[in-house]
C-alpha cells in the first residue's frame, strides 16, 4: 500500500515539473523574440557622433624602412654657383676717370696706374703732354730736342716684363717726342676690371732731368 502511494506521488511531482518547465520555456522564448524584434536605438540629433581629426599623414612601416635605408633620396641638390659672366652688372658707359693732371719731373721713368671697370663697351684713352729739359724753356726744348721723352702704354704682364728688364711688347707708344696728343681706343672689358700703366720714360737720346706737363683721362 505504501509503495503504491509513493509511486503515485512521484508521478505527480514529475508531471508538475514537466508542466512548469514547458510554461517557463515558452515565456523565455516569447521574451527573446520580442527583444530581437525591437529596433536599434537611433542616435539623438542633439548628440552627434564624435568626429575624428587626423593630423599629418600616415607613413606605412614599409615606406619608413625605405626612407631610412635610402637617406640620400631626400638630399636636395646644392644650388649651382653662378659664373661671374652670368651676372648682369650696370655698364659704366658715360663715365670717366682722370689718370694724371699735373706737372712732374722725371730722371728715368714715371708711371701711372689706371683701371677700366667691368662691362666697359668702348673705353677711350685721351690726353696730351708737353716735356722739356729742366733748365730749359719749352721753346728751346722744341728746337734742340733736349726735352724728348717716350710714352708707353702697357698691361699688367707687359709692365712686369718691363720692370724685369725683359723685352716687352706694349699696347701703344710714342717715341722721342716732347709734345703729343693721344686718342686711343682700348679693348672692351667683360666681368673683371683691367689694369693699365701709362709710363713716361726719359729718352735715351737726350739724357737729363725732364719736366712733363701731362693731362690724361679714360672715358667709358
Amino acid at each position: 500500500m505504501h509503495r503504491v502511494f509513493a509511486w503515485l506521488l512521484t508521478g505527480v511531482v514529475l508531471i508538475g515539473g514537466y508542466t512548469y518547465y514547458q510554461n517557463h520555456s515558452s515565456q523565455l522564448k516569447s521574451q527573446f523574440a520580442e527583444q530581437s524584434q525591437e529596433p536599434e536605438p537611433k542616435p539623438d540629433a542633439q548628440d552627434p557622433l564624435p568626429t575624428t581629426t587626423v593630423i599629418g599623414s600616415v607613413v606605412s612601416p614599409l615606406a619608413e624602412f625605405i626612407e631610412k635605408a635610402n637617406p640620400l633620396q631626400k638630399t636636395e641638390e646644392a644650388p649651382r654657383k653662378p659664373h661671374p659672366s652670368d651676372l648682369i652688372a650696370p655698364s659704366p658707359v658715360g663715365t670717366g676717370t682722370a689718370i694724371v693732371h699735373k706737372t712732374f719731373a722725371i730722371t728715368s721713368t714715371a708711371q701711372f696706374l689706371f683701371q677700366v671697370p667691368p662691362h666697359a663697351a668702348s673705353p677711350q684713352l685721351h690726353g696730351t703732354y708737353h716735356s722739356f729739359a729742366k733748365n730749359s724753356g719749352v721753346q728751346s726744348a722744341d728746337q734742340d730736342g733736349d726735352g724728348d721723352i717716350d710714352l708707353l702704354l702697357m698691361n699688367d704682364q707687359q709692365y712686369s716684363d718691363f720692370l724685369s728688364g725683359r723685352p716687352a711688347d706694349v699696347i701703344y707708344s710714342v717715341d722721342a717726342s716732347h709734345d703729343s696728343d693721344v686718342s686711343l681706343g682700348l679693348p672692351a672689358t667683360r666681368d673683371q676690371p683691367v689694369q693699365y700703366y701709362l709710363v713716361f720714360r726719359n729718352s735715351p737720346s737726350s739724357p737729363g732731368k725732364k719736366v712733363v706737363q701731362a693731362d690724361f683721362r679714360v672715358d667709358f
